[in-house]
């Protein structure tokens, strides 16, 4: 929009994308609405959208720790079997990060959460918690291919009764 005024040329920029003609900001600051009944049903099927996009990144959150299983796989492929300080290092990661993301499941589901999406958070949210579980198995798979669980007879000789003859 293009305006004269005196001897000045006025050019109004367009409105930025999601601007709201039909929403005014009062002096008082607040918001007043200047909506029909079409307005209406496009904001409702706003709200279904945002649902929707919540309900989509709640699942790309819930998925995420299983991208950092084909990293671990590797990493503990890398280190070996034999007991040393990286290889320890690479097991004690598997099991200390997904303790951590676990004991703050809340705080990352809490901003895709909504009256409407907080009974639809519950499937992501074993996801989640399963892949993080899958990571700690990986972690104890690593234990015992380096032989840190007792797993053999021998290793429970110390609290085995003596034979009596």
């Amino acid at each position: 929009k293009v305006e004269l005024r005196g001897h000045h040329v006025v050019v109004d920029p367009p409105n930025p994308p999601g601007f709201e003609a039909s929403v005014q900001i009062t002096a008082s600051g607040s918001r007043s609405s200047l909506k029909n009944k079409k307005d209406n049903t496009q904001i409702s099927q706003s709200d279904k959208d945002q649902e929707e996009l919540k309900k989509k990144k709640a699942w790309e959150a819930a998925i995420s720790p299983g991208k950092n299983i084909p990293m671990s796989v590797f990493m503990l492929w890398m280190s070996g079997n034999s007991v040393q300080i990286f290889s320890v290092m690479i097991t004690g990661m598997l099991f200390f990060q997904p303790i951590k993301a676990l004991m703050s499941i809340e705080s990352v589901f809490e901003r895709y959460e909504s009256l409407k999406t907080k009974s639809q958070l519950i499937l992501p949210k074993i996801v989640y918690v399963l892949l993080h579980l899958l990571t700690m198995a990986l972690g104890l798979y690593k234990c015992f291919s380096m032989g840190l669980l007792p797993t053999a007879t021998s290793d429970w000789l110390a609290f085995m009764e003596p034979k009596q003859v």
